[in-house]
């Protein structure tokens, strides 16, 4: 899927400028190093291929995921074992009769490593095979492809004879042997062997982050052209609200509400759902049905740019100039304008929201979710089939700003704002 740094910052999906939580904190709770790798590498790299996002989100939601075979710090030092590189052997008997001479006289440090390296790959491989034995029938396909790859190592002569090997009887000549096949030989049958491993990780994180958080197991991502979301909200809010919303008749979702309403936190509420969905991964929803989308693009924390000489206003028009030319390619795109034209006068930026809604019009592949407080704009096209309205309910009541955080559908009325400068500056 295609994004680009000012969605990634926006979303939070690294660690971004704003200092928000990055989405993928949600999991990040493996039992391994690099499983924690692999899921920032998902979340950072959504998917448009539907196969390959179902395939993750069966694994996840299979319930006899198998164990891990080794533990976390076995797993980190056969890393470090075979990324080590200062002393490779070579095959041969003699090399390892002048290594072991070599240690009769003199200490190796690096023996340490490569010793114990050796028997945590034999140790791997035998209890990989405990696991391929007792896989149940039809597992899903990540899982079937990594029993494959089980089953093709054991093919291998060398590898199929470690089954049998007691790690009290290697001898130091044995040790030297599978180090040079380990290392060399068969180092990328390993590491495909252990990028399975880590793949488990993810999924038993993701599935036991997904049951414990009342999470969506399985998002319903296919080739409809709605968007359609029950019971979402945002991941690192406190008691969040829960929000449905729905984009089912034309391109266009306007949001609506005052100040401090929480259109800017529902907006990244629904794409981070709708993100975590490409990626393969529960969502922080009750159910979701959505197109597969190509592309993904936001402008909410939009700066301006003091270096290029640039107004925010300037930056805000360059920005969906930007984000157009992704949809004009007939991909499905997925694009958030937050505020938009707030760098401006009140004239200009009702003038400027009316003039661009009119352009997405001719965008009908693309959805887009648009926030404003120009209330004027929102009524120029409360008619329009390609629209649809929701707003963040609010109100003062005995003088007191109440705001219930839930999103309803239609255009908001409320006005706080000279309401809220009164009470900050104590104007009379």
């Amino acid at each position: 899927m295609k994004t680009d740094i000012q969605t990634l910052n926006d979303l939070g999906i690294q660690d971004n400028p704003n200092g928000e939580r990055p989405l993928s904190s949600l999991f990040l709770q493996t039992g391994t190093k690099e499983g924690k790798r692999m899921i920032r590498q998902w979340i950072a790299q959504p998917l448009s291929d539907l196969a390959t996002i179902r395939a993750r989100q069966e694994a996840i939601a299979y319930d006899s995921l198998p164990s891990l075979p080794l533990d976390e710090e076995e797993l980190d030092f056969l890393e470090h074992y075979l990324a080590f590189r200062d002393q490779l052997s070579i095959k041969g008997n003699f090399i390892s009769f002048f290594n072991k001479i070599d240690r009769i006289f003199k200490y190796d440090s690096t023996r340490y490593i490569i010793s114990r390296g050796v028997k945590l790959c034999i140790h791997l491989l035998q209890q990989l095979n405990k696991t391929w034995n007792k896989l149940s029938d039809n597992p899903p396909t990540l899982i079937q492809e990594w029993a494959n790859q089980i089953r093709d190592a054991f093919y291998i002569k060398e590898l199929k004879e470690t089954l049998n090997m007691e790690e009290a009887n290697l001898s130091d000549f044995i040790i030297d042997q599978y180090d040079y096949l380990f290392r060399q030989v068969h180092y990328n049958t390993l590491r495909n062997l252990l990028t399975g491993i880590y793949t488990l990780d993810v999924c038993h994180t993701a599935r036991r982050v997904a049951l414990s958080r009342n999470y969506c197991l399985t998002p319903n991502i296919n080739e409809t052209e709605e968007c359609s979301i029950q019971g979402f909200r945002h991941p690192f809010v406190k008691d969040a609200q829960k929000n449905d919303w729905h984009l089912t008749n034309g391109n266009i979702s306007i949001f609506t509400g005052s100040n401090m309403a929480g259109k800017s936190t529902t907006l990244k509420a629904i794409v981070s759902t709708i993100w975590l969905a490409h990626c393969g991964l529960p969502v922080p929803a009750d159910t979701i049905s959505c197109p597969v989308y190509n592309a993904i693009y936001t402008s909410i924390n939009l700066p301006d740019s003091l270096r290029d000489g640039r107004s925010h206003f300037m930056a805000e028009v360059f920005r969906i100039k930007e984000v157009l030319i992704q949809a004009r390619s007939n991909m499905r795109c997925l694009i958030v304008l937050d505020e938009m034209f707030r760098g401006t006068n009140a004239q200009d930026a009702y003038e400027a929201s009316v003039a661009v809604n009119q352009l997405l019009m001719g965008y009908p592949n693309s959805h887009f979710l648009i926030s404003t407080h120009i209330l004027e704009y929102a009524k120029y096209f409360e008619q329009h089939p390609s629209c649809q309205f929701y707003y963040m309910e609010s109100e003062i009541k005995d003088d007191r700003f109440i705001c219930s955080y839930q999103l309803k559908k239609g255009i908001s009325e409320s006005k706080v704002g000279y309401w809220i400068i009164r009470k900050e500056l104590k104007l009379s």
